[in-house]
């Protein structure tokens, strides 16, 4: 396609000189004055590549053109080369100061209108390449590579530029983290990890405004500001509607297991920083992971807001991330893993939980001291005889095994865990409960 050049000239003599230069290289079109040139230009929508343009012209001259096409955002990247029989320096400085790239003049010495056109067109073209690339540099240096959101700089830095100014609108921060992402990465890999970091970003993304600030803080850690809030009902409406999204996942290729946590802190309409925010939300988000993920947290407020979960319990007492990432993957998403690391997380547990444990694994493979002293203390815990538990005793300990089976246990694995044997095993577990396998 040839470059496009408009040619506004009052003078008919004029214009069929410039067009017989330029008709080999350019598809030309005429004005003959200021008010038909800014007409064409706006018809063509930003097609002109190049303007030759009088500055003498009855009506509207070729300097008012100059003036509306600096007003206009989509008009300054075109070239305007002036056309000038006036010797008055001061049209050709204002010309220049106006926008134009070049001035050629009156009576046209043919070598040098040529010359000059395309010296103009050419470095027009260059300095908006550059300006592009540099566009398109700070873009890529403002998103997440993997995600295409904002990074962890960027975001800090938008919501911190927001935050310091705010001091009538309600902002409401949430940091929502991908549970049982380490399961993912250990039982499937660091491409389905990956994998599931893009379709949570996505999910994140669609769920929030263009004004508002989204970005990826850490591995499996988003940002979210939900900017200039009418009420934090609105904020509160758009997690649960997240949490529930997560639950069921409609369309959304994850692992059952995958659910998020979010802890959310707003500004309250006061003045604050993206640090301080950040730290009361990181608290909620703390609270709504140590109450047993698959919830929200607002800073400050009781009792907790939180998705209702009826589902089962599977309690899952261990140190060892190995088998904490096998036996999550293993249980159906019909079962809710509740995870523990130390006696203090069964001592506090509440009360309407422990009804709802229909399985527990007591992961010992790791524990050095006295298995059977470790066996007295948890069954001084009164809940704890009431359950089955399932022992995850070390490979050939066979003080472990003594230990584990004097105490009762309803059965036993030892580690390291075949996944695959071991999942074939828990579903039948689960049958022989009379609960979903599947």
């Amino acid at each position: 396609m040839s470059d496009r050049m408009l040619i506004v000239d009052d003078g008919k003599m004029n214009r069929e000189i410039l067009k017989n230069l330029f008709r080999d290289k350019y598809d030309i079109s005429e004005a003959e004055n200021g008010e038909q040139a800014l007409n064409m230009i706006a018809e063509q929508n930003g097609n002109i590549d190049i303007v030759l343009l009088d500055l003498i012209m009855p009506g509207m001259s070729g300097l008012e053109v100059l003036r509306e096409c600096r007003c206009v955002d989509s008009l300054q990247n075109i070239p305007i080369v002036v056309i000038t029989s006036s010797e008055n320096m001061e049209d050709q400085i204002e010309a220049f100061n106006l926008g134009a790239s070049d001035f050629i003049a009156k009576p046209f010495v043919p070598a040098v209108v040529v010359s000059r056109v395309d010296n103009v067109l050419s470095s027009s073209r260059r300095v908006l390449s550059m300006k592009r690339e540099a566009q398109q540099l700070k873009l890529k240096s403002e998103l997440d590579e993997m995600t295409g959101i904002y990074n962890k700089v960027t975001t800090e830095s938008e919501m911190d530029r927001l935050l310091r100014v705010s001091n009538e609108h309600l902002e409401v921060m949430m940091i929502i983290d991908i549970d049982n992402f380490k399961t993912v990465n250990d039982t499937l890999g660091h491409r389905e990890g990956d994998h599931v970091i893009k379709m949570i970003a996505n999910l994140i993304a669609s769920q929030f405004r263009k004004s508002d600030i989204v970005g990826r803080v850490g591995g499996d850690e988003f940002c979210v500001m939900m900017v200039d809030v009418p009420n934090m009902d609105i904020a509160l409406a758009k997690v649960n509607e997240m949490l529930q999204i997560m639950k069921y996942k409609p369309n959304i290729p994850i692992p059952e297991y995958v659910t998020l946590s979010i802890g959310i802190a707003s500004n309250d309409r006061k003045r604050t920083t993206y640090e301080e925010l950040f730290k009361k939300a990181d608290e909620a988000l703390y609270n709504a992971k140590h109450g047993g993920k698959a919830q929200f947290r607002q800073y400050g407020h009781n009792p907790v807001q939180k998705l209702i979960d009826e589902r089962d319990i599977a309690v899952l007492f261990s140190n060892n991330r190995s088998v904490r990432s096998i036996i999550s993957a293993s249980l159906p998403n019909h079962i809710r893993v509740v995870e523990a690391s130390a006696m203090e997380n069964l001592i506090e547990m509440n009360p309407s939980m422990i009804e709802s444990i229909k399985i527990f694994y007591m992961d010992v493979s790791e524990y050095e001291g006295d298995a059977a002293e470790f066996w007295k203390e948890i069954k001084k815990i009164d809940w704890i005889d009431r359950q089955k538990i399932i022992a995850v005793c070390e490979e050939g300990n066979v003080a472990q095994y003594l230990a584990a089976l004097n105490s009762g246990i309803a059965d036993m694995v030892t580690e390291p865990i075949e996944h695959d044997a071991f999942k074939k095993r828990t579903i039948r577990y689960l049958e022989k409960l009379g609960l979903k396998g599947l």
